[in-house]
């Protein structure tokens, strides 16, 4: 058995299948950008620490137990990222298991972790701390005072003393310098990460296109943290931030760091880096400059760019120059095809016209461009909705370049639309940490959900939120076919 000061573990979502005769689907695998960063970190000031991403071993072993890892790793502290609501039963049962077969020091962190952090304390006494915010500087302090159990000074601390709760009353808000002492790439630390790499979506088996993987390899890149804006539905928005970490603007990593971690991405034979940081659309100084710096420093890799709002030309000119075209596109959600409803619930608005201008200017880049819509939002009722359908089959038509896809929007903890739900003209159906956490743990035992969304509109009901998303999918599938009918057949 090995021994480390900190193993950090990656919980997945399980969706158990009724049918006996197969395995359980593992979705929701992509880990967060901070775990390796911080993971370094600690290897750096002298601690041994590995990385285990549980969906992944899965994966590779149907047979893997949680019991396996503990006869392979005695840990002093471990440390479960619950950044993503979905692993809210995930990330505790896998808690209780370390804490009834070892004695690890248990501690959580991430947005879901930060925002429910008393109620998970708690609730569970497998979670011994919760750190609120940014991880880096707290974990690594937590580490240096395991020994004497004083956690008062050790920042963004929530934590179990006796049979109280206690809160360091210290603050550690990470800035450009603290980005930059981070290495994002150490791969090195993480099992099994020849597997990971190949994870080109969030869906694991869920993925119907998994098979891309077989070649295609995915690296995440952290450019920042933060929001200027709150969109309605965005558990990561200006005000969700401010309230999670503290963070009251977007800080960006230095582009000589970015371009240190796209050098390692290409070593590692990662083919495309997926970019979603974009908090100052109307001055975008910074892209421009980094897209300089990797044409200068010859990398050779694609690019999965997620814009937060729509750019001029001399973006998509230089996205163009700057990476390799093979899996290279740009993503961007109008959310509606309602122009009223798409400022009522977006912080960076554009109407369809600007929308349709600036596909063109994509196209003549001849840059793949994916978009996303959505149903529920506030405000949207069924005639709304059509807006929506009429300008996905419109898109088709006349932008070849152009993928299109449509889901339900989904509730995030520390939303606008959550924390005002009044406001926002909705009606929640999920309020506390426990309420996610019953809904994953009933997905894990093979029995439905008890909501999907976990809210209603004042216009829709959940069922009708999920056919109108459905109804977008059939009708752009439809047009599609008739698109390509007549293509070759000219009727």
């Amino acid at each position: 058995m090995k021994t480390y000061d900190c193993v950090f573990i990656h919980p997945t979502t399980h969706i158990k299948n009724t049918d006996s005769t197969k395995s359980d689907s593992i979705t929701y695998v992509i880990m967060p950008l901070g775990t390796l960063a911080i993971a370094n970190l600690l290897e750096r000031e002298g601690y041994k620490v590995k990385v285990v991403h549980t969906g992944i071993e899965e994966m590779l072993d149907r047979d893997f137990s949680i019991k396996d890892l503990l006869k392979k790793y005695e840990a002093s502290v471990v440390g479960i990222d619950l950044h993503w609501y979905v692993h809210s039963y995930d990330a505790i049962r896998l808690a209780e298991t370390f804490k009834r077969n070892s004695n690890a020091f248990v501690v959580l962190g991430g947005f879901t972790a930060s925002y429910f952090a008393e109620e998970i304390l708690q609730r569970f006494e497998s979670v011994d701390a919760v750190i609120q915010g940014d991880a880096e500087i707290p974990l690594l302090e937590l580490l240096q005072r395991r020994s004497d159990g004083e956690f008062d000074e050790v920042p963004n601390l929530v934590y179990r003393d006796g049979n109280s709760l206690k809160k360091s009353r210290k603050r550690f808000i990470a800035e450009t310098p603290d980005l930059d002492r981070l290495n994002f790439s150490n791969f090195t630390l993480l099992s099994n990460f020849d597997e990971y790499r190949r994870c080109i979506s969030q869906f694991g088996d869920l993925d119907p296109y998994a098979a891309k993987s077989k070649l295609k390899t995915q690296g995440w890149i952290c450019l920042g943290r933060g929001c200027s804006v709150n969109c309605s539905y965005c558990g990561g928005g200006r005000k969700a931030f401010e309230i999670l970490s503290g963070r009251r603007y977007p800080i960006f990593r230095s582009k000589e760091k970015v371009v240190e971690t796209l050098a390692k991405f290409e070593e590692m034979k990662i083919s495309c880096a997926y970019m979603d940081f974009d908090p100052l659309p109307q001055k975008r100084d910074y892209q421009h400059d980094l897209f300089e710096l990797i044409r200068r420093e010859k990398i050779d890799i694609s690019a999965q760019f997620l814009l937060w709002s729509l750019s001029d030309k001399r973006f998509l000119r230089d996205f163009r120059r700057t990476f390799n075209p093979l899996y290279s596109t740009i993503t961007i959600s109008p959310e509606s095809g309602s122009e009223h409803i798409r400022k009522l619930n977006k912080g960076f608005y554009y109407s369809n016209g600007e929308l349709f201008r600036w596909l063109d200017d994509a196209r003549k880049e001849i840059i793949p461009v994916q978009l996303y819509f959505t149903s529920g939002l506030s405000g949207e009722t069924e005639r709304h909705f059509e807006k929506t359908i009429k300008l996905g089959k419109k898109l088709v038509v006349e932008y070849p370049v152009v993928s299109i896809s449509c889901n339900p929007i989904e509730l995030e903890p520390a939303s606008p639309r959550f924390l005002h739900p009044k406001r926002y003209g909705i009606s929640l159906k999920v309020r506390s940490f426990i309420d996610f956490y019953n809904i994953f743990k009933r997905l894990a035992s093979g029995l439905p959900a008890t909501t999907q969304l976990g809210y209603r509109t004042d216009f829709l009901s959940e069922p009708q939120i999920v056919e109108l998303s459905r109804r977008f999918r059939e009708a752009i599938s439809l047009k599609h076919y008739e698109k390509w009918q007549k293509f070759y057949f000219g009727s």
